[in-house]
């Protein structure tokens, strides 16, 4: 298990509801857990190579496309759903 060490932070209040708001939701198990994985997000940006950010840069202009194009779907309904998906996985794994 990786060590872990304590970190006091101060951040906006408006950050930090949207924090906790994302956290009630579901989509992270808690406020460590959340501002760990964008911090790591921010980290593991520094690691891709060229390819892989030519997927990326093709799976964004591909999304700007189809919105363009008016294939989209309401976010709530794909977020709803997703999270759905995630919690009968987290039940299923016990």
């Amino acid at each position: 298990m990786d060590t872990t060490e304590r970190l006091l932070l101060d951040l906006p209040a408006e950050l930090v509801t949207r924090l906790r708001e994302q956290v009630a939701s579901g989509d992270f198990r808690s406020e460590s857990e959340a501002v760990e994985m964008i911090l790591k997000s921010y980290y593991v940006e520094d690691d891709l190579d060229e390819g892989e950010l030519e997927e990326i840069r093709a799976a964004v202009a591909e999304g700007i496309a189809d919105a363009d194009a008016g294939r989209v779907f309401d976010a709530d309904e794909v977020f709803k759903e997703l999270h759905e998906r995630i919690k009968s996985r987290e039940v299923r794994r016990g």
